[in-house]
């Protein structure tokens, strides 16, 4: 299954209807001529050269509209308020970063800088940024508005926001060059600052209106109509400093039924169906009306023990349980077979990945009884025990009803309390539950993994807490050495499968359905899929 999903990765990493694209680069780097995102084809290029006797080819109107049918409320405009993958999709349109990631090259870009250095500690950065660009209110761009933007994110709404910022000062020089001391070196701070929690904000505007300033940014569409948990109104910047986008205005529209979204695109009521249901994809497949993109997802399905819990701080406890689990049973179960085991709480895309537990002496989180119920007998609870598990989601109660009938075998009585995306939220953020089932997307920066074992971080669902594991991921920060970095994050990732803090168990398939004749989406395994040249001919 590792192989697969490592040759499944390299085939999919980034699914596009668009094969134009943009330079890449990885350090310092004179500006682009367009925004990092793939621009339409034949916009700003020269034309290939037509024989004589071929009359040119009459120009393509495309519709001043496309309609996104998405399966997650949207809830905010603000970049710092919110880091879930469908509110980064529309970030990412409104605003722009310091530098941009793509997924097809896994190379970092330059966006709103131009050019950048840092010093030999990784303390100190530098950027060099542009001078051609304007803010949605006509503001001009300047180094002060980073400034601003590295301000207020350190008194984010979204608390892992929050804490992303708190280890930055920021200075401008002038109005195109600012300085970042950090607090702690970060050889990965480039992939952070690529991040739609990055998008930079302006000054006047957040100033003059703190509800509504922070969805003014410099990207190529502007928030025009927002409906909380309706839809969402972009429409064109045509004042955008990089390659204009053809289509004029993009409405998504929230539609919770993956099927109603389906039965709305085949209508002509929508262009995109994002997340279909997998069961589904066959109807789809058979449409010649409609396309379909499908991929593996880099978001992680787990369990997370909340090891701060009187019953889950057992380590026996936790490891029987994960011996006990048919991983597969649950996919074929609750995702109807579409998705791909997950052997460690580490992405399987990310840097410093580690997966040969054999080699330390360690054994897979795979299907055992025998080895369960050994740790199940050294624990505290070798007679039995209830716990609760809490999730929200039809699809994921369903997984925790097999998960549920799989553990009677160690006396193990499984207790279900679902709840409604707001309240798991809530929930998770108070650590008050013992497991809890959740999902969790990674970044392809080692650094990134940090998130779901750092003690304070929102993302921490285990509550875990090891000062070693802490001390490794500062270490790393600040190793430029590439086989020495790699060994620290092995070194974590054997202490934490050998505490078991977490029970991995899948990533899922998902996917975009859409009609034929789309053209410019790019749709990427993190989800983060880039509507900005997307255009449908009329």
């Amino acid at each position: 299954m590792k192989k697969k999903l490592a040759l499944l990765l390299a085939a999919v990493m980034t699914v596009s209807l668009l094969s134009a694209c943009s330079g890449n680069n990885s350090g310092s780097s004179a500006a682009p001529t367009q925004p990092a995102t793939q621009a339409p084809a034949g916009q700003g290029t020269q034309a290939p050269t037509q024989p004589a006797t071929q009359a040119p080819a009459p120009a393509v109107e495309y519709k001043d509209q496309v309609i996104i049918g998405v399966q997650t409320k949207t809830t905010t405009t603000n970049p710092t308020a919110q880091t879930s993958v469908a509110h980064g999709i529309m970030f990412n349109l409104t605003h722009n970063s310091l530098v941009s990631y793509d997924e097809s090259t896994g190379k970092i870009s330059p966006e709103l800088a131009t050019e950048w250095t840092h010093s030999d500690d990784l303390k100190t950065w530098n950027f060099t940024l542009r001078n051609d660009v304007t803010f949605h209110n006509g503001e001009k761009f300047k180094a002060d508005d980073v400034v601003f933007t590295v301000e207020y994110g350190k008194e984010a709404e979204a608390a892992t926001v929050k804490s992303l910022y708190g280890g930055i000062t920021a200075t401008a020089t002038d109005d195109t060059h600012v300085t970042f001391e950090l607090k702690n070196p970060n050889l990965d701070l480039l992939y952070t600052l690529a991040g739609a929690s990055f998008g930079i904000l302006n000054r006047k505007a957040v100033t003059d209106s703190a509800e509504n300033g922070p969805a003014i940014g410099t990207g190529a569409y502007v928030n025009k109509e927002f409906v909380p948990g309706d839809h969402t109104l972009l429409e064109r910047n045509d004042n955008f400093w990089g390659e204009k986008p053809q289509t004029k205005s993009l409405l998504f529209r929230y539609m919770a039924e993956a099927s109603a979204r389906l039965i709305a695109l085949e209508n002509g009521e929508i262009d995109v169906c994002q997340a279909p249901n997998n069961t589904e994809l066959d109807l789809i497949k058979s449409n010649s009306k409609l396309g379909l993109t499908t991929y593996q997802a880099t978001a992680l399905t787990f369990l997370g023990f909340n090891t701060q819990d009187s019953v889950l701080a057992d380590q026996n406890l936790r490891l029987a349980i994960a011996h006990a689990l048919n991983v597969q049973e649950i996919i074929d179960g609750a995702a109807s077979g579409f998705a791909g085991i997950a052997d460690g709480m580490w992405g399987y895309f990310q840097y410093g990945y580690f997966n040969d537990w054999a080699s330390v002496g360690q054994a897979a989180y795979s299907y055992n009884m025998d080895k369960a119920k050994e740790y199940m007998a050294k624990s505290a609870y070798k007679d039995g025990v209830t716990i609760k598990f809490m999730t929200s989601t039809t699809w994921r109660v369903n997984a925790l009803q097999i998960v549920q009938s799989q553990l009677k075998a160690l006396n193990i009585n499984v207790e279900i309390d679902e709840v409604d995306a707001a309240g798991l939220s809530a929930k998770a953020k108070e650590g008050d539950y013992q497991v809890i089932m959740y999902s969790v997307t990674f970044t392809a920066a080692g650094s990134d993994a940090a998130k779901v074992y750092r003690p304070g971080m929102t993302a921490n669902y285990a509550k875990y807490d090891n000062a070693k594991v802490t001390e490794l991921f500062d270490k790393a920060n600040a190793e430029t050495d590439d086989t020495k970095r790699k060994e620290l994050y092995k070194e974590i990732q054997v202490i934490v499968h050998e505490e078991c803090p977490y029970m991995p168990l899948y990533y899922a398939n998902s996917g975009a359905a859409y009609i034929a004749t789309l053209e410019g989406a790019v749709f990427n395994s993190s989800g983060t899929f880039d509507y900005t040249y997307v255009r449908v001919p009329k």
